[in-house]
């Protein structure tokens, strides 16, 4: 079973009585929106875009994304029914604030940019354990994102965030103008905070699952993920394939995965590596894109 993060609020009743204070009606969108990440997220997918957009399904019915982090690929095809969800509590809550009630997160951006250095930065990390308004939460979250150390997020073994301040000499704390644009590309979303597994499969779905890879960083979560969760993750994708959906994964190079993934269609790109605070451990290393599917175009 896999390992919770003790930070983690409930995923039912809590959660879900936190959401109503910010509720608001959603209506879906019908039109692209010039719309991108409004959070760093470590192993985001922006720089290998192409190669993932190009491997879609010819059409599917609902986008799922059950490990959401920046949203990138969601943020690039907005789809008109989407589920997304992350097993990160505050991450939820800040793209849940952000379709519902954008102008209360600007509002509270603005005080956390204007008094920004690192006695606020060391206090908003407290605060951040501490504080019940949704809306705080997440711009306290994207503050966070904005100002620490190469946008990582991680956890002691208590849950708790703890990556230094980053050294920026202006931080691009606040963009209004996108964080509205996100919000109107999420009204057309259902956003919940559960594990991948607990995420109903129906034929003729698309999932794009992009986990913490495989024998990289896994600090996101203070839980780990492991060998044991990406065998996990590798059966599900079985039940999602028996399922008559569609599913592409993004992920290590490893004798492991390729393993797990043995009977579906795998392929080499090359993508960057930014994590390291050396510049010299950072640069293109291969990964997997997996799919359980071939366009009937691919080749052309």
């Amino acid at each position: 079973m896999t390992r919770k993060p003790k930070y983690h609020a409930p995923l039912d009743g809590d959660f879900e009585s936190i959401v109503a204070a910010i509720a608001d009606e959603q209506k879906p969108t019908t039109i692209h929106i010039a719309a991108r990440p409004f959070l760093k997220w470590v192993g985001g997918k922006r720089s290998v875009l192409p190669e993932l957009l190009k491997r879609l399904p010819e059409s599917y019915d609902t986008y799922y994304e059950p490990f959401l982090g920046g949203g990138a690929l969601y943020f690039s095809l907005q789809p008109e029914r989407a589920y997304l969800s992350d097993i990160n509590f505050h991450l939820t809550i800040t793209f849940i604030a952000i379709r519902n009630n954008v102008d209360g997160v600007i509002h509270n951006l603005k005080r956390h940019a204007s008094e920004h250095n690192k006695t606020y930065y060391l206090a908003a990390r407290k605060k951040l354990f501490t504080e019940k308004d949704p809306i705080k939460i997440a711009a306290l979250f994207i503050y966070l994102n904005k100002t620490c150390f190469n946008g990582l997020y991680r956890v002691n073994k208590a849950g708790f965030f703890n990556v230094p301040m980053g050294d920026y000499k202006n931080p691009p704390i606040l963009d209004e103008d996108n964080l509205r644009a996100c919000s109107k590309v999420l009204k057309g979303s259902t956003i919940k905070q559960h594990e991948f597994s607990q995420t109903e499969i129906h034929r003729g779905d698309f999932f794009y699952f992009d986990p913490p890879y495989h024998e990289t960083y896994d600090g996101y979560n203070g839980a780990g993920f492991g060998d044991e969760e990406h065998t996990k993750l590798a059966q599900f994708c079985d039940f999602v394939h028996k399922k008559g959906a569609y599913f592409m994964l993004s992920n290590s190079d490893t004798p492991l995965v390729r393993k797990l993934y043995s009977r579906y269609d795998i392929e080499i790109i090359s993508a960057s590596r930014s994590v390291s605070c050396k510049a010299h451990q950072r640069g293109k290393e291969n990964e997997l894109i997996i799919r359980n599917y071939k366009r009937r175009d691919a080749g052309k």
